[in-house]
């Protein structure tokens, strides 16, 4: 049990920085922003502190984040992949808050995630088609979103084709196209609930990105 729990305490200060990114890149800044004065301030801390704390993310996210690092170390305990597995699901999480709260995934979290992605391949065993295997599932989930993108013409965008692109190289062939699969599979149900159940139209724009997130963190985790 000492392994998650050190790997936890790693990412509370990481989901504080999250928190702050998730401020700071809709007002395009990539320093991380946070509402209080103070780095970083705890959410945490000021509710027990009995402060009111302004969002409930900030909370969500910096109980998150330790979790999802602490699932790393359960699975791979402490190795190289279980440090890689946390820094990975950290930029799956960033991204599920931008684009739940913005509809946005941004390029200034992504293409440093897919150069890190692409450099780290060749050192990552646990790809079962190696680094190529990787940078072929990558760039080819790249191409088939974009595609869709253009074709659907809003609806998905960009950003969800270099999220795409990310998971692809970050649990490479054929996880990759598990991966997606799960994605666009979670997607599509949740779609369909919300439209039979009439809490959204054909025109409503529903966030694509924490779906493939998801799908990607079930497959980095193995489950």
């Amino acid at each position: 049990m000492i392994w998650p729990l050190l790997f936890a305490l790693i990412g509370w200060p990481i989901g504080m920085l999250v928190n702050g990114l998730a401020n700071a890149l809709p007002r395009r800044r990539v320093i991380p922003l946070w509402e209080d004065r103070g780095f970083p301030p705890s959410a945490w801390i000021q509710v027990l502190r009995g402060g009111i704390c302004c969002r409930r993310r900030d909370l969500m996210v910096e109980l998150g984040v330790p979790i999802l690092w602490a699932l790393a170390a359960v699975r791979y305990g402490f190795s190289s992949h279980a440090v890689l597995v946390g820094l990975y699901l950290t930029v799956l999480a960033l991204v599920t808050v931008t684009d739940l709260e913005h509809r946005r995934i941004y390029d200034a979290v992504m293409l440093p995630a897919i150069a890190l992605a692409v450099v780290l391949a060749p050192v990552s065993p646990w790809l079962d088609g190696g680094a190529l295997g990787a940078w072929l599932m990558g760039f080819g989930a790249f191409v088939f979103f974009f595609g869709i993108a253009l074709l659907t013409r809003g609806g998905i965008g960009g950003g969800d084709a270099t999220l795409a692109a990310f998971i692809g190289l970050i649990t490479g062939f054929p996880q990759g196209f598990q991966a997606l699969a799960y994605g666009i599979l979670m997607a599509g149900g949740v779609s369909l609930l919300l439209l039979l159940t009439r809490r959204v139209t054909l025109k409503t724009a529903i966030p694509y990105g924490p779906f493939l997130a998801l799908g990607g963190a079930i497959a980095l985790l193995g489950f």
